[in-house]
């Protein structure tokens, strides 16, 4: 029986980006996932104990934003993902998806989000409270 040289397959970098979505040049050392928090696993854990029971007890997103705020959190958008931050302004601590509590889950729950656009950043902003009346 004769060995047949099967040719390896390549992927060029339009090819990879076509792949993963959700992956993100960062310059020299590669991509990152947007969902993966800059958190280790424990602490992750420990957002998800202190966290879930405040996400699932809110009945709007100005409660969300109010529970969070008495735990020294805050909801923003960042890369065009629903985060959570220190501060409305601040870094990503990692995504509510990755809490388990993503954008559409929570969207067909308390509705859709009023967003306001941080200037100059593209696919950035904060949640702000709809008009009342």
């Amino acid at each position: 029986m004769e060995d047949k040289m099967v040719p390896t397959p390549t992927l060029n970098a339009s090819a990879v980006s076509a792949l993963t979505p959700a992956l993100t040049p960062i310059g020299p050392i590669g991509l990152v996932d947007l969902d993966s928090p800059p958190i280790d696993s424990e602490a992750a854990a420990l957002l998800r104990c202190i966290l879930r029971p405040l996400i699932a007890r809110s009945p709007s997103w100005e409660a969300l934003e109010q529970a969070l705020a008495r735990r020294g959190y805050a909801l923003a958008f960042r890369n065009g993902r629903l985060c959570l931050t220190r501060a409305p302004d601040g870094p990503c601590i990692c995504s509510m998806r990755y809490l388990g509590a993503g954008l559409r889950e929570l969207s067909a729950r308390l509705g859709r989000p009023a967003v306001r656009p941080l200037p100059g950043h593209p696919a950035a902003g904060v949640l702000c409270s709809r008009p009342r009346g």
